[in-house]
């Protein structure tokens, strides 16, 4: 394990991890401006993977079409999701169109992938913390809770992955997409995202049962390890360690909320079914 390293990745953490935290519990605004950030700088280090590869995204058309997706999700109005797609297509259309050099083939799906993906996934936490409001014109502040406990899970289930398979990790968990991890790690890093959820449930977490609490727990010590595989599968593929070097220590902020990417969505609808289940 490099101390050196590992020790820039903590500082960071603590100083930025309060402030997504307080950011989550108070909501509206504060949040909504959060996820647009993460969401904005994710597409915009995906299209710089991809021109790693050769290909050329559609920077205008693609960032414009997931900062419109977010505020949809903001204000809760799927309506507005399918006029904002096909609005983006035909602008994305017209774009390679008149751009005259690259390949259409190519650039069509990179710009339109991490334009719809990225907002969607992320926007889900938009989703999960106005959820009781929105459907069930509930108080909606202990949702902030709910995404706390995903996010600590995962935070803690990524250091005990780290540390436990740098030291007790002996058997390779997928060396062609990332050669330091090992399954020792992962069930590590899974174990203790299941406790991370329990004392959260213990200490905070209104509006939920401790069954509730533990499959978030389990879908982001699972789930969230597959996030930051497919992540690390774009990345080997662009011949790069990093998405970016935005955050010292961390990399860029694919690199820091790739565990993100699926949990959340799975997280969104587990919950939602769950509400509507009652």
């Amino acid at each position: 394990m490099n101390l050196k390293s590992f020790g820039i990745r903590a500082l960071v953490a603590l100083i930025f991890g309060p402030l997504i935290v307080l950011a989550a519990l108070q909501g509206g605004l504060w949040w909504l401006a959060f996820v647009t950030l993460v969401v904005v700088l994710s597409v915009w280090e995906y299209y710089g993977l991809a021109r790693a590869k050769g290909s050329r995204a559609h920077y205008a058309p693609g960032l414009i079409c997931a900062l419109a997706l977010v505020l949809s999700l903001y204000w809760f109005d799927v309506r507005l999701i399918l006029p904002i797609v096909l609005a983006f297509f035909v602008w994305l259309q017209f774009s390679a169109l008149y751009r005259g050099s690259g390949s259409p083939t190519l650039e069509v799906p990179v710009t339109a992938f991490a334009a719809l993906y990225y907002p969607l996934a992320f926007g889900s936490f938009i989703l999960i913390r106005e959820l009781p409001g929105a459907h069930f014109g509930l108080d909606s502040s202990p949702a902030g809770g709910w995404i706390l406990v995903l996010i600590f899970s995962i935070w803690i289930c990524d250091t005990a992955a780290y540390v436990g398979g740098s030291y007790l990790g002996r058997h390779k968990l997928m060396p062609r997409i990332s050669p330091n991890k090992s399954i020792e790690g992962t069930v590590l890093g899974f174990i203790f995202a299941l406790l991370t959820a329990w004392l959260c449930h213990g200490w905070f977490v209104k509006g939920l049962l401790l069954q509730d609490a533990l499959v978030i727990g389990a879908i982001g010590g699972s789930l969230g390890q597959y996030g930051d595989l497919f992540e690390s599968m774009f990345k080997r593929d662009a011949g790069m360690k990093d998405s970016s070097r935005l955050i010292p220590g961390h990399g860029g902020i694919l690199d820091r909320f790739d565990s993100l990417t699926i949990t959340a969505p799975v997280v969104y609808l587990y919950l939602y079914l769950r509400f509507f289940a009652l």
